[in-house]
């Protein structure tokens, strides 16, 4: 081999020795790198998994002691829920204690959202178990108004409803000063679960529905908060309204929601009862129609009376008192017809209190039949003579509904002598019935069943800051109130459900356009309207004044289903879109009716929360509404006013 080749050959090796060197120290590395990640991830496998695993552990405890308390509360046992209530709170603490190790999380992109949900609903868990803890000190002596055992025996040996009923108005004035200390908690409770965004969870995980829960309880922290806020006024003036100091009359009216009009019924019947140390007295009891004939109308009927309402607007166009509620506005209503019905009666009153066929029923419902000197019996029994309503709703109607002409002298007393026999069987009614008087009085007025106006201002604001008005509200943001006003003569409401749709699109620059379907549903056969053959007209052809109040300057694009061009102006600080529909194309029996608003609203929106207050109207039976926006939807049943929040 010569000089050249050893070269060469030599270099090679030397090559190949470097080479070799080289990747065995690439491969090092690449092995140091590889243990250092898995080391790395062990690490934060461990920094999870520990803590995780404890706060798991924690979890499954909390959710054991709620469903504990869930059954503690079926018990109706203050004593053992007062106790399940304390456990509850200290598995909580636990909990909060085991997810300050997870805390660091928070910092780590799209996970920590949820590390800082569980800590947001664990405080507000906590504030919520304390408002109960507070609750639970102050209903404890009326434990078994509210159908409950365990509590203080402060009551005596009480025996009937009226019993519990005076020993509640000597002691009412206990409960105010807890008021403030709950109000606080939940307050606290709304703000920590108003940080949670429901729209960052899935719909649903392996079966489980997630989302939903999750904005049924942010809902419900957010109504309780505002309830015992509101509850303040009412519950300090209570003792006026029990006239604990003097007497109280009250002028009893009836609205019959069997023919909805805008307040909650057709103005029927009216009479005068006495509250004295929260004792209730029946007074005077008459028929509408006999104080209308006696009053002498000098008001311009509104323009849909005389259009719509043949009798008597098409030969005299001013205003009867049985149409006088015709603002969606309880106060604004009564205002109008207060003191022209106080002008020819010459009766005097502190305030008006409001009653539709909702409340009879549900008060039978609690009672039993309640028998009526001189008119039968009445009961909130199926009645195969209306399509299963109730019979007290059928009798009662058979009695009003009728010809003047055949029954003038009988109208007239039927509403004082049902209420005396009802509010007569209440009061006596054994202690063990209070409980369901208490919640069939409490749901009519929460569902907008009972109104209440006074003239005196402060007690005015005290029953308008309960939502006990029916007043038309303000609001920030999205507002919609739909009110219809029946106009066939015929108590068609009976029958009727209706269905409300929303769809609400958000442009990219903000801009709100909604879509608003409304659907009649009449399911029931037609009835035999023959009045000469002793017929009963309450199911017949259906007409309808629509009115739909939407935030002010909102602007109409389209509308379908009525029979005119919608009318548009302004009223009780919001945008009215008003139509009619039934004479060319009436909802019959066993039919329906649709009508449609597409319309823009007057402001813009950005990312955040869109907030959409939806109102009740008066003695409407709890129509199904869908709410559609940007692929979010809510589906319920309106019983009451309800705000609505929708990420954006």
């Amino acid at each position: 081999m010569d000089e050249t080749n050893k070269f060469v050959s030599g270099d090679i090796k030397k090559i190949d020795i470097e080479e070799t060197n080289k990747q065995a120290m690439k491969r090092f590395w690449q092995k140091k790198w590889f243990l250092s990640l898995a080391g790395a991830f062990l690490l934060l496998f461990l920094a999870l998994a520990i803590p995780g695993f404890v706060v798991m552990g924690k979890v499954k405890t909390v959710q054991s002691e709620l469903l504990q308390l869930k059954e503690a509360a079926k018990t109706k046992d203050l004593k053992i829920v007062a106790e399940k209530t304390a456990a509850t709170k200290k598995s909580l603490n636990e909990l909060e204690k085991s997810l300050k190790m997870l805390s660091w999380v928070g910092w780590v992109p799209w996970v920590g959202h949820f590390e800082q949900d569980a800590v947001h609903l664990t405080r507000a868990g906590q504030y919520g178990l304390e408002a109960g803890e507070i609750v639970i000190a102050a209903v404890s002596p009326y434990a078994d108004i509210i159908g409950f055992t365990g509590g203080e025996k402060l009551g005596g040996g009480e025996k009937t409803a009226e019993d519990r009923i005076n020993f509640l108005v000597t002691t009412l004035d206990k409960i105010s000063p807890q008021l403030d200390s709950l109000s606080e908690k939940v307050v606290l409770a709304q703000k920590e679960i108003d940080k949670v965004d429901p729209n960052r969870y899935p719909q649903s995980f392996r079966g489980q529905k997630i989302r939903e829960p999750l904005q049924e309880v942010v809902t419900l922290v957010d109504e309780m908060a505002s309830l015992s806020t509101d509850a303040k006024p009412l519950l300090a003036n209570a003792p006026w309204f029990l006239g604990t100091d003097a007497p109280r009359r009250y002028l009893l009216l009836f609205q019959n929601d069997g023919e909805l009009r805008p307040t909650g019924g057709f103005i029927t019947a009216y009479a005068i009862i006495e509250v004295d140390k929260g004792k209730i007295k029946p007074g005077l009891s008459e028929d509408i129609y006999a104080l209308d004939a006696s009053y002498k109308p000098t008001k311009e009927a509104p323009t849909a009376l005389v259009k719509y309402v043949s009798f008597p607007y098409s030969k005299d166009s001013r205003w009867r008192l049985r149409d006088m509620n015709i603002s969606p506005d309880f106060a604004v209503s009564m205002e109008t017809f207060s003191p022209e019905f106080v002008g020819v009666s010459k009766l005097k009153f502190d305030g008006i209190v409001a009653v539709d066929t909702q409340v009879l029923v549900r008060l039978l419902k609690v009672l039993g039949p309640v028998g009526v000197s001189g008119w039968g019996n009445f009961s909130a029994e199926p009645d195969s003579r209306c399509d299963g309503c109730p019979q007290v709703v059928y009798q009662l109607e058979l009695l009003i509904t009728k010809p003047l002409n055949r029954i003038v002298a009988e109208r007239k007393a039927v509403i004082g002598p049902l209420m005396h026999s009802l509010l007569a069987n209440a009061m006596g009614s054994p202690k063990e019935k209070l409980p369901g008087l208490f919640e069939a009085i409490f749901s009519s007025t929460q569902e907008k069943h009972v109104l209440f106006y006074f003239p005196e201002e402060k007690i005015q604001n005290a029953v308008e800051s309960f939502n006990l008005a029916g007043r038309i509200k303000e609001f920030e943001g999205d507002y919609f109130h739909l009110n219809d006003a029946n106009f066939s003569g015929a108590k068609v409401n009976i029958f009727i459900k209706q269905e409300v749709e929303q769809k609400i699109e958000v442009a990219r620059d903000g801009t709100v356009t909604k879509t608003v379907t409304v659907t009649y549903k009449n399911p029931s056969p037609p009835s035999d309207c023959n009045l000469e053959s002793g017929g009963l007209c309450l199911n017949a052809p259906y007409r309808d004044w629509v009115r739909l109040y939407v935030p002010q300057g909102s602007k109409l694009v389209d509308s379908s289903g009525f029979e005119s061009e919608i009318e548009i102006y302004e009223e009780l600080g919001k945008t009215v879109f008003e139509g009619f529909f039934g004479d060319k194309y009436p909802l019959r029996p066993q039919g329906q009716a649709k009508v449609s608003f597409k319309y823009q609203l007057p402001f813009k929106v950005d990312k955040g929360d869109y907030r959409l207050l939806i109102q009740k109207q008066p003695g409407a039976d709890e129509p199904d509404y869908l709410i559609e926006l940007n692929g979010q939807k809510q589906e319920f049943q309106l019983k009451t006013d309800k705000e609505l929040k929708f990420k954006i």
